[in-house]
C-alpha cells in the first residue's frame, strides 16, 4: 500500500472514531417546550410538551408542574410520545392565573441525567 493511501485510510479512521466519540458524550437536552420558557399564555395549557434532542428512556425521564408556592399541580405521570420518543408530554389539570414552573429530568440512551426547569405564566 502506498503511503498516500495509508494516510487517507488513517485520516478516515480517525474521523470515524471522533464522530463516535462525540455522539457517545451527547446528553438529552431540551430543544423546545409548549408552553415555551417565560411564555405568557391567556389560555391555560391542558398539556406540557417537551422536545429533546434525542430519544429518552421512559422509565427514568420525568416532568412535573409546580405553582408559585412550590406545590405540585400535575397529578399524572409524564409519558413519551409513541411516535417520537424524544417528546415528553404531561397532562395538567385546569390551571388558574399565575406563574408555574415545569421541572423535568431527561435521560437519554447514554444514561446521563439532564435536569432542568423553566417558568411560564397563565394570564
Amino acid at each position: 500500500m502506498k503511503s498516500a493511501q495509508k494516510y487517507v485510510l488513517s485520516a478516515l479512521f480517525a474521523a470515524t472514531a471522533m464522530l463516535g466519540y462525540s455522539s457517545a458524550w451527547a446528553h438529552a437536552t431540551l430543544k423546545s417546550a409548549i408552553p415555551a420558557k417565560d411564555a405568557e399564555v391567556t389560555t391555560a395549557p391542558k398539556e406540557i410538551s417537551l422536545q429533546f434532542n434525542e430519544k429518552l428512556e421512559a422509565a427514568f425521564s420525568t416532568a412535573k408542574v409546580v405553582d408559585s408556592t412550590g406545590k405540585e399541580v400535575s397529578t399524572d405521570k409524564a409519558t413519551l410520545d409513541a411516535a417520537d420518543p424524544s417528546v415528553m408530554k404531561l397532562a395538567v389539570p385546569a390551571l388558574s392565573a399565575g406563574k408555574y414552573k415545569v421541572e423535568y429530568v431527561g435521560i437519554g440512551s447514554d444514561g446521563h441525567r439532564r435536569k432542568g426547569d423553566y417558568s411560564f405564566t397563565v394570564k
